[in-house]
C-alpha cells in the first residue's frame, strides 16, 4: 500500500478516531486480535524507505458466519473488474493477466505465488506461478535453466482442498463463458 492511499483513507475520519486493525485468514476462518501496534522509524534518514507499522497479534479465534463473506467482499472490490469477454481468445488473454489479480497467498520456501480472481457466481480462478529448474536447458541451450510455469485451479463453492480443484485452460475458458452468459 502506498503512503498516499493510506493518508487519503485516514483523511476521511476524525483525527481523534481510534484505528481498528483486522487481522484475518478467511480461508481458515480465523481472526487474530491485535494486541500492540506501533510505528517504527529508523533514526538514520538514509534508511527511511517508507512508513513501517508493526502489529503484535494474539491467539486466533474462529470467525462468525458473516466475517468470511465480508473479507471476500473486500477482495472482490479490490480486484480488477471482469471485462466483457466476447470470444475464447479474449478469455484466454484475460487468464494471461493473472499477475494483475490479487495475490491470494505465497509459499516463499517453494517460490510459489497464488493469484485468485473471484467470479460473479462465487467460484474463483486460481493461478499458481512457480519456478522449476530445467537441466536440459543448461546443457543444450543458452536459455536460463530456471523457468517459470503455472498451474490452474477452479474453486467451486464448498471445495475442500486446493489440489482437488486443479484444472486446465479449456475448462477455465468455458467457466468464464458460463458466468458471463448469466
Amino acid at each position: 500500500m502506498e503512503n498516499k492511499l493510506l493518508k487519503e483513507y485516514l483523511g476521511e475520519f476524525n483525527e481523534d478516531s481510534d484505528v481498528s486493525i483486522i487481522i484475518a485468514n478467511p480461508k481458515d476462518r480465523k481472526m487474530y486480535k491485535s494486541e500492540i501496534m506501533f510505528m517504527i522509524a529508523p533514526e538514520d534518514e538514509e534508511e527511511k524507505e517508507g512508513p513501517v507499522i508493526c502489529i503484535e497479534f494474539g491467539q486466533p479465534r474462529d470467525m462468525d458466519k458473516e466475517e468470511p463473506e465480508m473479507a471476500m467482499d473486500v477482495e472482490r472490490e479490490a480486484q480488477p473488474e471482469l471485462p466483457r469477454l466476447k470470444n475464447n481468445n479474449q478469455r484466454k488473454e484475460f487468464l494471461k493477466t493473472y499477475r494483475d489479480w490479487l495475490v491470494w497467498f505465497e509459499v516463499p520456501q517453494a517460490e510459489e505465488i497464488y493469484y485468485r480472481y473471484i467470479l460473479p457466481d462465487e467460484s474463483a480462478i486460481v493461478i499458481c506461478e512457480y519456478k522449476q529448474y530445467v537441466a536440459w536447458k543448461e546443457r543444450y541451450t543458452d536459455e536460463n535453466p530456471e523457468s517459470t510455469y503455472t498451474k490452474s485451479y477452479l474453486l467451486e463453492p464448498g471445495y475442500y482442498h486446493l489440489h482437488d480443484c486443479e484444472t486446465n485452460e479449456t475448462a477455465l475458458v468455458k467457466k468464464l463463458m458460463e458466468v458471463q452468459k448469466k
